[in-house]
Order: structure tokens, then sequence, then C-alpha cells
């Protein structure tokens, strides 16, 4: 394994939980560190070819793309990064704008590896992060794949709103395996028993063991959302100014984001299509991953 640095035990955790989330698809764990405007930033790097970016969502971290790797790794090079406060990246939180901080973080992040225009595929967050550099430099990103996206509308489920109020907050983020249980069947999946489902539990609730987690989370939803909701929308004119072909996606049941967010953004970017994948919730690529990928490899033109 490629550290380059001592892990802590929390780490040691997540480190075991990621690695043992890969190998369910055959993958040996290839990581890296990088340092992004004085954050440390772990990223997962695969194969050889043209570079598929993959961006996860609030929550977890990189290893949620295991099936995805899987497959894009045979055409592609995937670099797949832990967001800041995920995964094994450090607990830094996000800043207000949270757009400005998305852009800022990702542009650095690309910059250091030296990535040009590249293919992007990309959830909730990830996914709000991903229009927002599209707006700010259209020079990034090639083909783009949007799914369930933050950012599209103030609607978010009422356990983000509730966690920015300082009393509810403790309750909400702190590590709590009945908690990340009942998220994960609420808003993260329809089909609970997934073959993957043990381990990437597992995965998810050791994340949230890490040194400063709950306050780099309390700090970064403050800036996501508040109890009238979320913050930073993309106007329909921003949307409509973004040309990239771009794949939308959406989970028939997403619990987190109303599928009309959805339909918004493939009605107003002019080189946007949408595809609504039924029997799944706001994580559409654990719930039907052979579907996801199919999706995915038919917009990048690429074998599955």
């Amino acid at each position: 394994m490629n550290h380059q640095r001592e892990l802590d035990p929390a780490e040691q955790q997540i480190f075991a939980s990621m690695s043992a989330l890969l190998e369910r698809a055959g993958l040996e764990y290839r990581g890296e560190y990088l340092e992004v405007d004085g954050r440390r930033i772990h990223y997962l790097d695969y194969g050889d070819g043209p570079t598929v970016l993959l961006l996860h969502g609030g929550g977890a971290g990189s290893a949620i793309w295991f099936r995805q790797i899987e497959v894009l790794v045979k055409t592609h090079r995937v670099i797949v990064p832990d967001h800041p406060v995920f995964g094994l990246s450090s607990q830094e939180p996000f800043e207000s704008p949270l757009n400005d901080s998305l852009v800022r973080y990702l542009t650095g992040f690309m910059d250091v590896l030296g990535l040009g225009r590249v293919d992007v595929v990309a959830l909730s967050m990830g996914a709000q992060a991903t229009l927002a550099l599209a707006l700010a430099n259209s020079d990034r990103f090639n083909r783009m794949v949007v799914i369930d996206s933050a950012g599209l509308g103030k609607d978010i489920a009422w356990i983000f709103r509730l966690g920015t109020v300082p009393l509810i907050r403790r309750l909400v983020l702190r590590p709590n395996r009945w908690g990340q249980d009942n998220y994960f069947k609420a808003v993260e999946v329809v089909n609970t028993d997934f073959e993957d489902a043990g381990a990437y539990k597992q995965y998810a609730y050791d994340v949230t063991l890490a040194s400063g987690h709950a306050s780099g989370m309390a700090s970064s939803l403050s800036v996501i959302t508040g109890l009238s909701g979320q913050k930073s929308i993309f106007t329909d004119e921003e949307l409509a100014s973004i040309n990239n072909p771009m794949l939308v996606i959406w989970g028939a049941q997403d619990g987190l984001f109303p599928i009309e967010h959805g339909h918004r953004l493939a009605r107003l970017a002019p080189n946007a299509v949408m595809h609504v994948i039924e029997n799944s919730a706001h994580v559409p690529l654990l719930d039907n991953p052979d579907q996801v990928n199919d999706l995915i490899c038919g917009f990048l033109g690429v074998s599955g």
C-alpha cells in the first residue's frame, strides 16, 4: 500500500474498510496524497488512457465508486478524490459561499495533478462542484455525467436542515451506527440488502470516526444549507450557459433532492439529456450499478 504517511488508528480503520470495498470489485488499493490550498487530499488513481474524474457526494468517500472504477479502468485512467472532510482527506471544512469553495478545491486538485480537459462523472455535492467549475471555466470538462446533483433548488431532506441547529447537530453528526443505518435506508438506497451493502455501510461509518470529522461536517453543513434549504442555487441563466454534453441521471425515489431538480437541469442546459433510474434512491450507483455503468459507458462512448 502506498500511504506516503503514517495513519492514526481511525484512519487505519477507514483504510481497511475502503480497501475491503474496493476488493469486492477486484481492485487493489492504489492511492496517493497531494496538497491543495493547505488541505491534504487523498485520491485513488487507476489505469491508463483518457482521464475520467469520479466525484463523490457528501458522504463516505472515493471508494463508493468501486463498481464504476471496475468497468472504466478497462479504457480510462480513473482518478477519484476523497473530498475534504471525507475519506482519508483532511477535515478542513468548506467555506461560504459553497460554490466558490468547491471551485477552488476542484481546480486546485486538477492543477496539482496537471489535468487538462477531462470527462467527469459526479454525484450530489460532487455534481454541484462539477456544475460550478463548468461555469467558472468551461475548458476543464468534456462530457459531464451529473447524478442526483445538489445546488438545483432549495429543497433538501430535513435531516440536513436540522443538522444545522446547534442542539440537534450533535445528535445528527456524531458517529452512530443506528443513525448511519437509518440514513442509508431512508435516503441512499431502495434495496438495503444489495450484495455489497455490508461493506459499504462499514466504510461509510468508519469515515465518521476520523478526528475532526464531526466539526468539519458541522461547519460544512452550515455552508450548504439552513432550515430554509440549500443556500447555493444555480440560476436559470447559469444552467443555460453550460454547453458541455451532459447526461443527467436521477434516482426515481431520491429522498434527498426531488426529481424536479434533475428535470430543471435537463430542461435548461442546452446539451443535456436525462435518464431516470427506477428502484433507485439518492445513490443509484449502489442500487443499480450495472444500469449506471451502461449509461456512463454509452455516454462516454466506450464498451462497458
